[in-house]
């Protein structure tokens, strides 16, 4: 397994995960009709435009296997003046999960924030009833900062928390790196 920056030749892959990933863990949570419909569409229109138009603190990592995209994250650099750096993607393929490639996504965007961003805390938004997640980013001591409500396409509203860490040496610490 390696990873690497993500390219705009990866758009397509990075989707195709996204989209099975959304599938796996929003079902229940988003509708069926948008999981099972317009979010292949959307999320491949998603993509193909970051590459195409990437923002100036835009920052993708994908994770191979046999030359096959099973992991990705995306972050923004010093993306909310308050809470920094924001984690906007982590996604691991079902059939890769628990072998530490999700870590290893993290420690990269660590390393990256640290070094590009290095006064600028690390956050995401995490949907309330994705518990896997939440206790994910927990145990590498991401504090729930407040809750918020999330308006997905086609759905009703869903419960979201903001997870941050105030300060990202300390998540590289839980993850056995060190800061640059």
């Amino acid at each position: 397994m390696r990873i690497r920056l993500a390219h705009a030749h990866d758009a397509t892959g990075i989707a195709c995960l996204h989209v099975r990933s959304w599938r796996a863990a929003y079902r229940g949570m988003l509708s069926d009709a948008y999981l099972d419909g317009p979010v292949e569409a959307e999320r491949t229109r998603l993509w193909h435009t970051r590459f195409a138009q990437p923002a100036p603190n835009q920052y993708v990592v994908v994770a191979e296997v046999a030359k096959q995209i099973v992991g990705f994250a995306c972050a923004y650099g010093a993306e909310d003046p308050t809470w920094g750096t924001l984690l906007e993607n982590l996604h691991v393929a079902q059939e890769h999960k628990r072998r530490g490639i999700g870590k290893r996504l993290m420690a990269h965007v660590a390393h990256w924030s640290a070094q590009t961003h290095p006064h600028a805390c690390l956050h995401l938004w995490v949907l309330k009833p994705n518990l896997p997640a939440q206790n994910f980013y927990q145990v590498l001591g991401a504090e729930h900062i407040e809750s918020a409500v999330w308006h997905p396409p086609e759905g009703g509203p869903v419960p979201q928390i903001r997870l941050a860490w105030r300060q990202p040496q300390s998540l590289l610490s839980k993850l056995g790196q060190s800061a640059p």
